[in-house]
């Protein structure tokens, strides 16, 4: 349910696989500069562009796992700069 026009929030509870669905629709997104967010209620269209920042968090602590993933980026000029520090991410196959 969004706050506002200019907010989108979704939770649920899904399986892996249905997350996997969710990345890859992400990853074509991302690849095709166009990212629509959507429910029965709300509609958020974004557009990255320019140097996105990309931060990644996981903790396990008690038995409870969190993985938070954070894109971010300006709708204005192309960002100066970037990060010298690569991240790298691998499956488990």
């Amino acid at each position: 349910m969004a706050k506002n026009d200019d907010e989108f929030i979704f939770e649920s509870l899904q399986d892996k696989r249905s997350i996997a669905k969710f990345l890859s629709t992400l990853n074509s997104g991302f690849a095709s500069g166009k990212l629509l967010l959507g429910s029965n209620k709300k509609c958020l269209v974004l557009e990255p562009q320019g140097i996105i920042k990309f931060d990644v968090v996981g903790k396990r602590k008690n038995g409870q796992i969190k993985l938070k993933l954070k894109f971010s980026w300006k709708e204005i000029k192309r960002q100066k700069g970037s990060s010298k520090e690569r991240f790298i991410i691998k499956s488990g196959t």
